[in-house]
């Protein structure tokens, strides 16, 4: 309690000046970032004509506890819908700057005679732009509604996730400052990687469905105080792991900004990151030497030129590279050209490390007040700029500059196999994580308590056991057929057959991993050996991957996952169209309809729905097929195709694309009569038939007494019980396009079903309407 008058009197004096330097600065329209530095500066130890504080201990642990809430505030700001739909335009543009700013910061370190250490952590400084200073110059600047800012905003977005990997990459080459071989750092490269997708993949699953089920129990004060203890915890644990405490706070501020009470969290915690910001600050401010800076004048003058001027080279180019055109390169790049609060972050992170010299401090904040100060000017002069740069350009150069962004942003090109690798590495990435912590757990956990601990009999078959329950949901996953995305599969199979080995690739690939994870279970855990094991490996394989039960437990915990990361947004999407009074179905445009005629020598003519399987093999349903003696709504599994038939197919346009390279390459011999339609446009057609011949589409409300909740659309059989076909699920704000047979109906749910008025007269009958 001795300390207790010292710690209110030092607190006092930072908060009283930083408040009345901040009115000041808000007075002339300047950043409030600034106005912290310079209370820091007052009530410092370099300035003398008033009091300062009397234990720098304290101010250095709050500011600390600063970083931690400016960066759990600043997960609370990101979200990772907003970094899926950035594009690679930010991408590509944040991976030149960053790496052609540490180059800049390294060569220029060197060249001023600094230390290695004191070299690589300014290149991290000169690499991350201000978010804060930006958005400012361009609200003060009246900039906001131009098409450059998004992708400014886009690139800020990006940074944010470059500077928190590069914090850590730091603070391992700071440990091992001596010298750190490649393999380590590739080591530590996986493990950050394993750490981030397992916390992402478990976080967005458990931390929104909580703060979900708890929304009606929570007032104010609960809600931040758990959402500051879910903070502090994973700040603990990533800690415990080796990382840095702002990666942790950044990361749980993420997971609860997917949250559905995200924004009044955010709200809440305001308060606290503000005053913990300030103090973060205020000691930046207080490490601000005036004679250092008149000692080092040199050094910060030559980095606030290498930070303009690289910035404006390697942003414009990395615009540039992705795509973009010069217009657009030029204004983002003179956009970027400062440092900020990152920056102060690295700062602090190298100092607390104790790897970078003091003087390095002072000199990037005063390096930050300069280019904050030219960040208005740059950003005006870029138009004048590339006024000039037109006139002095050659005119080959400038046409080989428009093809280049015309060629780049061409639409139409063939995705196909960008997008099948690109889902195919990121869902094999997460599910090889998860069986890797399973299995990582059940060695180094459960094995060792059910057998030391506990004692109990057949101790490793018992693990053995419950690894495999665990697993089973992700392997049966990992098993299923294709490649994780099936439409693109099957594009790609029925487009030429020289796919047919690198798709064989990707299957294969996928079997490894599931093997792999089996091996481990019948062989390290339960000791099973050669052919015994084999079998063992074999047959669990197959009992897994041929398990309708699975698979629906694997589509409900994908759902809910789904759900939470996409929820929130989609919501905000549908209450803007509602504003508008706009009214969009989603299934109106992502389901397609096409009539099919089968010609007199195909060979499906005389097989069954249930022997043609088009569901399961392209992934689309007949909805209909037309005879020269009757017409059949959604025919079931033993309707035979006859000579003269026409089938009514509905699906996505993917699907459908799916079967029309299987009618050509399988030798089908069916003609599609015209163009594919949209459900709108079709259901807008039918209303012209008479009302027995018309389809409606109904949405069905699964509540806790309807006959089909808890089971699977499969087992539900609904096209024969209730004489439709269902298109789509909505759960919360989520929606299912032509859901899988084995996704389980929830509470909740909203079911789309598409049929005629037989459908309807059931459904009343069954008191479902």
């Amino acid at each position: 309690m001795s300390h207790l008058p010292t710690i209110i009197s030092d607190l006092a004096m930072i908060l009283l000046v930083a408040g009345v330097t901040t009115i000041l600065f808000k007075k002339i329209n300047q950043p409030l970032v600034l106005g912290y530095i310079i209370a820091g500066f007052i009530t410092g130890p370099n300035f003398s004509f008033f009091p300062t504080i009397a234990d720098n201990a304290n101010v250095q642990a709050w500011s600390e506890i600063g970083v931690i809430f400016l960066l759990f505030a600043l997960g609370l700001e990101f979200s990772f819908y907003k970094l899926k739909s950035v594009g690679s335009t930010a991408f590509i543009a944040t991976a030149v700057e960053i790496l052609g700013m540490l180059a800049v910061g390294y060569a220029a370190g060197t060249m001023l005679g600094w230390s290695h250490m004191d070299s690589l952590f300014l290149g991290g400084m000169l690499s991350m732009s201000s978010t804060t200073i930006i958005i400012k110059a361009f609200d003060d600047l009246k900039l906001r509604s131009h098409s450059f800012t998004e992708v400014v905003f886009g690139i800020l977005i990006v940074e944010d996730i470059a500077g928190i990997v590069m914090m850590v990459m730091l603070s391992t080459m700071a440990v091992a400052a001596s010298g750190i071989s490649s393999a380590e750092l590739l080591l530590s490269i996986a493990r950050l990687v394993f750490f981030l997708v397992l916390w992402f993949v478990l976080g967005m699953y458990l931390v929104p469905s909580f703060f979900k089920w708890a929304q009606k129990l929570m007032n104010d004060e609960t809600l931040v105080v758990s959402s500051i203890g879910l903070c502090l915890g994973m700040v603990v644990l990533a800690t415990k792991l080796g990382f840095s405490a702002a990666l942790g706070a950044f990361i749980m501020g993420s997971l609860i900004a997917e949250a559905p009470n995200a924004e009044r969290i955010e709200h809440l915690v305001a308060p606290v990151k503000d005053l913990f910001g300030a103090i973060f600050f205020v000691s930046v401010g207080m490490m601000v030497n005036p004679a250092l800076l008149l000692e080092h004048w040199l050094p910060i003058l030559v980095l606030v030129i290498a930070t303009i001027t690289g910035k404006l080279i390697f942003s414009t180019g990395g615009v540039l590279a992705s795509g973009q055109s010069l217009n657009t390169s030029v204004h983002c790049g003179f956009s970027l050209a400062q440092i900020g609060e990152f920056s102060f972050i690295i700062a602090s992170l190298g100092m607390s490390l104790g790897v970078i010299s003091g003087f390095l401090y002072p000199i990037i904040v005063a390096v930050s007040v300069i280019t904050t100060f030219s960040t208005p000017f740059c950003i005006m002069s870029a138009e004048p700029f590339y006024q000039q740069l037109l006139k002095l350009l050659p005119p080959r150069l400038l046409n080989w500059l428009t093809r280049y962004t015309d060629s780049s942003t061409e639409s139409g090109k063939d995705q196909d196999w960008k997008n099948l690798l690109s889902a195919y590495i990121m869902r094999m990435l997460i599910f090889s994580t998860l069986l890797l912590a399973v299995a990582m757990s059940a060695e180094h956990y459960l094995l060792p308590y059910m057998r030391d601990t506990l004692q109990v009999p057949y101790g490793n078959w018992l693990t053995g056991a419950l690894t495999l329950i665990v697993m089973a949901p992700v392997l049966r996953a990992v098993l299923v057929n294709r490649a994780g995305n099936s439409d693109l599969f099957s594009i790609l199979w029925f487009k030429r057959r020289a796919n047919h080995l690198p798709l064989m690739i990707l299957v294969l690939g996928k079997i490894l991993v599931a093997a792999s994870a089996l091996y481990f279970i019948f062989n390290k855990l339960i000791g099973l050996h050669g052919m015994v094991a084999c079998l063992a490996i074999v047959g669990a394989a197959y009992l897994i991957s041929s398990s309708d039960w699975l698979m629906s437990e694997y589509l409900r915990i994908e759902s809910r996952f789904l759900v939470n990361l996409n929820e929130k947004h989609m919501r905000k999407h549908r209450e803007a169209l509602a504003e508008k009074d706009e009214q969009h179905n989603w299934f109106d445009e992502d389901l397609q309809l096409a009539f099919y005629e089968v010609k007199d020598d195909s060979p499906i003519i005389g097989k069954t729905m249930a022997q043609l399987a088009f569901r399961e093999s392209y992934g689309c349903n007949v909805l209909q097929i037309t005879t020269p003696a009757e017409t059949v709504d959604m025919p079931g599994g033993e309707q035979t195709v006859v000579k003269g038939s026409t089938l009514l197919l509905i699906g996505t346009a993917a699907q459908l694309k799916v079967f029309d390279g299987a009618i050509a390459q399988r030798h089908l011999a069916l003609r599609r009569q015209k163009a594919p339609q949209t459900l709108r446009q079709f259901m807008l057609a039918n209303d012209n038939s008479h009302p027995e011949q018309q389809f409606l589409s109904l949405a069905i409300t699964i509540d806790k007494h309807s006959p089909v909740l808890g089971t699977s659309l499969k087992a539900a059989n609904l096209r024969h019980k209730w004489s439709c076909l269902v298109i789509g699920l909505e759960r919360g704000a989520f929606t299912i396009t032509n859901p899988h047979v084995s996704l389980v109906f929830e509470e909740n749910d909203l079911l789309w079903v598409l049929g005629k008025q037989k459908m309807i007269n059931t459904l009343i009958r069954e008191e479902i309407l």
